[in-house]
């Protein structure tokens, strides 16, 4: 199998509509999360989100525009040569279209004839196929919707593929913008907190909805050397586990999302003592933390006490079908830096959640291996395996 490397990475997010702007804010302790203005919701009770300085374009969505942009960034002048069905486009989805589809819903309840081109052009497949049309791309495209670990589980099916030597590069991740049917979806759950969200913490509420776009540009790393590309970290592995449990709750004993991680582990030859870092899934529902905790301690036994656990979801909020993509992205960020993010708000620690869950501040270590978990509705959990990139 061919060893797979990252070799690009870029970012749109609610603290910056750049990489490095968005990994320094995080580093500093800053938030994306304000008073909801892209949604005229008044009757929401939950009125805190993840926004991004963006608007949609004329047929382009606010997914297609912050897709596209992190594209780029993550391309940094690249141009893609050789043959284009050698290329591969895997993206996971959520809203894509749907904030289009809702508006022409209300033109046509207002008694309008409504604009019927826009949502019939839009579909969960049209940030793909934008992303693939940029790259000249003709080789596998997948758009995975699996909820909340869709881009985590793309990021996997990415990897899949140049292991296997059938590509020679990838573009993985997600794009997601808010709109009004999961908005209101997550509220009428009683899952979203009216205050800033607080990952681990013994008051956990809920979680903030969040949008942005992270992009990876995957290469084989004999390739990447080949090119003299820039390398952020190694992607080793991943592993997939369904609960079976329940619609919306994950496993109490965090049983599927352990089972996720330690296939992680397997698939990329990876001990737990060598994992210094879990981007966790993190959502601050009170279901979710403490059996995620649990998990880590199922899959890395011992090796969990010296563990840093970051939640980026308090920082952006919840990302939905990008969640897994923003996840990696911090992780890839925090293996070649060597810096852990901080979950912020955690300022008092639920007993159940009794890792180092890096509490408010930043803090610098070695990370050798780090773990991205992303655990969905219908108890689709998805962990992927990530190694810091030292030249070897």
């Amino acid at each position: 199998m061919n060893r797979v490397v990252v070799t690009g990475l870029g970012i749109v997010s609610s603290l910056a509509l750049d990489r490095e702007g968005t990994w320094s804010a995080m580093l500093a302790g800053r938030d994306g999360l304000g008073p909801l203005s892209r949604l005229d919701l008044p009757a929401e009770p939950a009125q805190v989100a993840g926004q991004v300085a963006l608007e949609p374009l004329r047929h382009q969505t606010l997914c297609e525009v912050a897709a596209l942009r992190a594209l780029v960034e993550a391309l940094g002048g690249f141009q893609p040569s050789g043959d284009p069905a050698r290329i591969g486009v895997f993206q996971g989805a959520g809203t894509s279209g749907l904030p289009v589809a809702e508006v022409y819903l209300e033109d046509r309840l207002a008694g309008h004839r409504g604009r019927a081109a826009e949502p019939a052009y839009q579909s969960p497949c049209t940030v793909t196929d934008a992303l693939a049309r940029v790259l000249g791309a003709e080789g596998p495209r997948a758009t995975v919707m699996n909820a909340c670990s869709s881009s985590l589980l793309a990021l996997g099916q990415a990897w899949e593929r140049l292991a296997a030597g059938e590509l020679d590069l990838a573009v993985a991740g997600g794009a997601e913008g808010l709109c009004r049917t999961t908005y209101a979806g997550f509220s009428s759950l009683k899952a979203v907190d009216a205050r800033k969200c607080r990952p681990f913490s013994r008051d956990r509420a809920g979680l903030n909805l969040g949008e942005g776009a992270v992009q990876i540009l995957l290469e084989p790393l004999d390739r990447a050397l080949a090119r003299g590309a820039t390398i952020y970290a190694e992607v080793l592995g991943y592993g997939g586990s369904m609960d079976a449990h329940h619609a919306t709750a994950p496993h109490p004993e965090g049983e599927g999302a352990a089972r996720a991680m330690a296939m992680a582990l397997r698939t990329g030859r990876l001990d737990p003592a060598e994992v210094d870092l879990v981007s966790a899934h993190g959502t601050a529902t009170p279901a979710n933390d403490g059996a995620e905790c649990l998990a880590i301690r199922r899959a890395l036994g011992a090796a969990a006490d010296a563990v840093s656990i970051t939640s980026t979801k308090s920082q952006f909020g919840h990302t939905l079908g990008a969640a897994g993509a923003f996840g990696a992205a911090a992780a890839i960020l925090a293996l070649r830096d060597q810096a852990v993010s901080p979950t912020l708000r955690l300022e008092d620690p639920d007993p159940a959640c009794d890792l180092d869950c890096t509490p408010l501040a930043a803090k610098q270590r070695r990370i050798r291996a780090a773990l991205v978990n992303a655990f969905a509705f219908g108890g689709n959990n998805v962990s992927l395996a990530l190694r810091h990139w030292s030249g070897a």
